[in-house]
């Protein structure tokens, strides 16, 4: 399904067709079925569900969040057969909050192939991948302070009640906390100032995604294990466009989940979350000929001015291979199995 553009007919040509597939693949909750009814239908089907929670000193939320997974999708209503949380090496008492909570905890470091792990929500995903036992996946961040069921029921009703669906991205409205108010739909600042503009540039076809870098999602894992994984802040972009020239854009769909309210890093953080999500929409769109370069250029570390001069970040990720490629290579995967993304 990769696309290689050839000229601004067909950009605008592809415009068109997300405002289309906005009118078909969006889901607002009067789409949605109650949790009873989705759980009949998954079970008619034979599918599993599985809720995956990636976490680094999360024991604020990680706790609350399992209780209400464990308690209102896991008991009377099975909605949710396996939850999972995998520690990416906290300093606090996430690991037994969340034990304590009804979760099954994973180490990041005990889940996949024999490769050094790397800092990073993508890594914890991909990782994952090799411990679910469901056909389904739900991914959710682990820092939402207003975390309801409904996440889950949502990103999951539209893979239960259309088979030809593979991906589901939430989307919600972002509040942000300024002098400890919550300021309305002020959040998303990489959304709106980085990510829309440049996809609007080169995937016009994604545009009609209300928040690419949404933070749950959730997928089929047959498919999911077909595409690589970046391990950093750039997961999101890299699964979004990975997703789109895998299964094409009628395959996914993004669902509203409200309101989401989470801990927002500071803006001086944001520039290397940034650098890193810019190089993979552009590291991808060069790949599919959808933009050229005329020189080769090298990641170079990310210049931040401070009172005292200048700061490098290193904004370095790997791409991971799909994981159903280590699978067939009989699980005998090496750090030469890891592509370092350029």
């Amino acid at each position: 399904m990769e696309r290689h553009i050839k000229d601004r007919t067909e950009l605008l040509w592809l415009s068109g067709l997300a405002q289309r597939w906005h009118r078909r693949r969006s889901f607002g909750e009067d789409d949605l079925p109650p949790a009873e009814e989705l759980t009949a239908r998954k079970i008619a089907s034979g599918e599993r569900v599985s809720v995956v929670l990636p976490a680094l000193n999360e024991s604020g939320t990680v706790g609350a969040i399992c209780d209400a997974i464990r308690d209102h999708l896991m008991g009377s209503t099975p909605l949710v057969d396996e939850l999972l949380v995998v520690d990416c090496a906290s300093k606090d008492a996430t690991r037994s909050i969340a034990e304590a909570s009804g979760a099954r905890v994973y180490a990041v470091s005990e889940l996949g192939p024999d490769v050094p792990v790397q800092p990073g929500k993508g890594e914890a995903l991909w990782r994952s991948l090799s411990a679910v036992t469901g056909e389904i996946v739900v991914w959710i961040d682990s820092d939402i302070r207003n975390f309801s069921p409904r996440f889950v029921t949502g990103l999951v009703a539209p893979l239960v009640n259309d088979p030809t669906i593979s991906f589901v991205k939430g989307f919600y409205r972002r509040p942000i906390l300024r002098g400890g108010e919550l300021v309305p739909d002020e959040g998303g600042r990489i959304t709106e100032l980085l990510a829309r503009p440049l996809l609007a540039a080169l995937y016009p076809e994604l545009t009609a995604f209300e928040q690419p870098l949404a933070g749950e999602y959730a997928g089929r894992v047959d498919v999911l294990r077909r595409i690589p994984f970046f391990t950093g802040y750039s997961v999101e972009a890299g699964l979004l466009i990975d997703m789109l020239s895998l299964v094409g854009l009628d395959a996914l769909a993004q669902v509203d989940l409200g309101e989401r309210v989470h801990r927002n890093r500071p803006l001086s953080e944001l520039s290397p979350i940034a650098y890193a999500i810019a190089r993979t929409i552009l590291m991808r769109a060069e790949e599919s000929g959808r933009v050229r370069r005329s020189v080769e250029i090298a990641p170079a570390p990310l210049l931040r001015p401070t009172p005292d001069g200048l700061s490098a970040h290193d904004v370095h990720e790997i791409e991971r291979p799909p994981i159903a490629e280590l699978d067939r290579a009989d699980g005998e995967a090496s750090p030469s199995a890891v592509n370092e993304s350029r």
